[in-house]
């Protein structure tokens, strides 16, 4: 088997994504509640019987759309490339070694919200979010309880308290760009705002 044999994607996986990439560009004009299966399949460019083959109702390619974003971008963030670094350094490198893929996401910004508002009402979404959430929430907190164990942090510190925070400036920044976009620079603001809250934790005694 060639080099470029395992390079390209194979065909069935380029038409998941082709259908995915159309749904996006529909849910970023329409929002997910305003948003049908018909816009979908329009915008794939495949027949109906194309689209449903790989997904069998809107709501499953939600999830599609979903996890893409979660397995393209979110999920380098747990990325850790060296973790014989100190507890300090991995919070510092996880906010700041990603700049790229936040000015990505910074992009969906109002997708991605819509997505968490319907949560409530679509139990799938809520619990790929809920995954999501206690993957990165894990992350944090256990490099931040390095820190701790180490000595590096303040033994007075609640991780889990400390990594909740870290994520809601990020969430907060994003809700604010809803309403005040003129005022945000993303991820400028929620990056320098973490940064402020991991300079905050070190032990300086």
């Amino acid at each position: 088997m060639t080099d470029d044999a395992h390079t390209t994607i194979p065909q069935s996986d380029q038409r998941r994504l082709q259908i995915i990439e159309g749904a996006i560009k529909v849910l970023m004009e329409k929002g997910v509640s305003g948003s049908r299966m018909n816009d979908f399949v329009k915008a794939s460019g495949l027949s109906k019987g194309g689209v449903y083959h790989y997904f069998e109702s809107k709501e499953d390619l939600l999830i599609g759309v979903l996890n893409y974003f979660f397995e393209m971008n979110l999920n380098q963030l747990t990325q850790q490339e060296d973790s014989n670094e100190s507890a300090y350094w991995q919070l510092r490198n996880t906010l700041t070694g990603h700049q790229e893929m936040l000015e990505e996401m910074g992009k969906y910004n109002q997708l991605m919200m819509d997505f968490f508002a319907q949560s409530p009402h679509i139990p799938r979404i809520k619990a790929q979010f809920n995954f999501q959430y206690h993957h990165f929430h894990t992350y944090l907190s256990d490099i931040i309880q390095k820190g701790i164990d180490d000595n590096e942090f303040s033994n007075a510190l609640d991780a889990k308290a400390i990594a909740a925070g870290m994520m809601g400036v990020f969430d907060g920044i994003g809700i604010a760009m809803m309403v005040s976009p003129e005022l945000i620079k993303f991820p400028e603001y929620a990056i320098q705002s973490a940064l402020a809250m991991v300079e905050g934790l070190r032990n300086l005694d």
